[in-house]
């Protein structure tokens, strides 16, 4: 629970971000006129934006995950799943059967 609450906090926080561009790029700024490349003043990509906030989402849950475990988390799973995989190889064997023969 609480991660999730640390993503939506992280999230509302872009919001905010966007929010607080959004209404300082309503009003035209002669000083950053020249960066914008047009005479209507400061203006903010909202497609940007909202780009560099998932990936932010998305580095911070990375961040969670302890990468030195994975290996060993990884080989667990494929062993509990052993007979999974078996059975899976012979479905497919025999469907490769029927469709070539």
């Amino acid at each position: 629970m609480k991660s999730v609450l640390g993503v939506f906090s992280l999230l509302a926080l872009g919001l905010l971000g966007a929010g607080v561009l959004a209404v300082v790029g309503s009003a035209p700024l002669t000083r950053f006129s020249s960066v914008a490349g047009s005479e209507g003043g400061f203006v903010s990509d909202y497609r940007s934006l909202l780009l560099g906030v998932a990936i932010g989402v998305v580095l911070s849950t990375l961040a969670r995950i302890s990468w030195a475990e994975m290996p060993r988390r990884v080989a667990t799973w494929l062993l509990a799943n052993e007979r999974n995989f078996v059975r899976l190889a012979w479905a497919a064997a025999l469907v490769a059967v029927l469709l070539f023969y």
